[in-house]
């Protein structure tokens, strides 16, 4: 029966970890605090209750288990029945008025030593340290409640600092979490912070790294958030880069070029179009916005039929297809069974034409002639009224090319 309470230090903090991962999992999907909640003792039921009671403990009494008939016989106590005496006593007493004395009487019933259930002692002190961090009790009765279990338990050193750790890494994650909720942080809040790390003994490194990685992902959440659209505006830019100051976070490298990007696409619909002074002949009134270099010009193919040397084609292509309208990062494949290589050269975006430069011949497409645009992240396709289209290769810009175009062909233009 003893070797039921009998367990490691490693097994308990396996445990512990696997229960606080599960309890969280569940807690986020109903929105409510992810701080454990329930003891986790060997060999019997949870003790604890999600709300305090008349003590202000985290347990509830539990009835004793019943003596077996060999037990009955021989005058013997269910060795379970150790540790749920000391929960009542937890769960009908207050902290401070429980004594030495309590926890001797028990010892000595059952003839067991406190390091014959050292888990359960520890599972307990994890319950009521979770218990004052989830209802933000941790003031100086709390703490003086938290040492004078240290005591009664005669708890290793060790085990009350990983339990410390362990639990308060996630109180002050979640703390940092509803402070931050808004995109700012006051001065209580702050100073609720450093009162929440110094009474859980978290070391500053561990916590200035957690409100980092709890900052830093909230900034990135409003960057998708205002971003849904794959546009940013102005003015969501303006309270971005006033979140990430008041945070003290900057945007990561990935996030600062998804609102370049964006904020890229809102200008090209929004703003007054470039103007990019070039060499080649224009018509008159005739303004040049897109230039691009060594572009690959191909054209769908029913078969492979070579008619000179140089004739080009491919098989099987796939290219990545690029939702404008969307931030959504899931990858959706195109593929070609056959294209052929028209062209390699220079291209050109005009508000009247696409011109194409090429090595041989140079070809233009007239604006009020295509249907349509497809992006691809390794280019674009152009659907026109007559003739095959156009899938016109580049190695970047190739959204914005799109977004271009597609501005050229509103009938409100310019």
């Amino acid at each position: 029966m003893i070797s039921r309470i009998r367990y490691s230090a490693n097994c308990f903090i396996t445990r512990l970890c696997v229960a606080m991962a599960v309890i969280a999992r569940r807690m986020l999907r109903v929105g409510v605090p992810a701080l454990i909640t329930g003891a986790f003792a060997t060999g019997i039921n949870r003790f604890t209750k999600p709300t305090g009671n008349t003590m202000s403990t985290a347990f509830e009494s539990r009835p004793m288990i019943a003596q077996s008939f060999m037990q009955r016989l021989l005058r013997q106590h269910p060795a379970e029945n150790a540790v749920i005496e000391l929960n009542n006593l937890l769960a009908t007493q207050s902290i401070q008025s429980i004594t030495s004395a309590d926890i001797a009487a028990i010892k000595q019933r059952y003839n067991l030593s406190l390091s014959q259930f050292m888990l359960n002692l520890e599972e307990f002190y994890a319950v009521h340290l979770n218990y004052q961090l989830a209802n933000q009790l941790l003031s100086n009765e709390g703490l003086a409640d938290l040492a004078h279990l240290r005591t009664l338990f005669q708890l290793p050193v060790q085990s009350v600092e990983m339990l410390h750790a362990r639990i308060g890494e996630i109180a002050y994650r979640q703390r940092a979490e509803k402070a931050i909720r808004d995109g700012q942080i006051t001065a209580d809040d702050k100073m609720a912070l450093v009162g929440l790390q110094e009474a859980v003994s978290l070391p500053s490194e561990l916590a200035d790294t957690i409100y980092r990685e709890v900052c830093q992902a909230h900034l990135n959440q409003f960057v998708q958030a205002f971003g849904v659209d794959a546009r940013i505006t102005p003015d969501e830019d303006q309270r971005l880069q006033a979140i990430s100051k008041n945070l003290g976070v900057k945007l990561s490298a990935e996030s600062k070029q998804t609102v370049k990007r964006f904020k890229q696409y809102w200008a090209i619909e929004n703003t007054s179009l470039p103007i990019i002074e070039v060499t080649t002949s224009l018509q008159k009134l005739e303004q040049c916005h897109f230039q691009a270099e060594g572009v690959q010009w191909y054209e769908e193919r029913a078969t492979a039929r070579r008619t000179n040397y140089d004739d080009h084609y491919e098989q099987h292509k796939s290219f990545d297809v690029v939702d404008l309208q969307s931030n959504d990062t899931s990858v959706q494949k195109e593929r070609f069974n056959i294209i052929k290589r028209i062209n390699t050269g220079d291209l050109y975006l005009t508000n009247k034409r696409l011109i194409f430069e090429g090595q041989e011949k140079t070809t233009s497409v007239k604006l009020n002639t295509i249907v349509s645009v497809k992006t691809y992240k390794q280019g674009i396709l152009v659907d026109k009224l007559t003739g095959k289209n156009m899938l016109l290769l580049m190695n970047s810009d190739a959204d914005s090319l799109a977004l271009l175009i597609q501005r050229l062909l509103r009938p409100t233009f310019p």
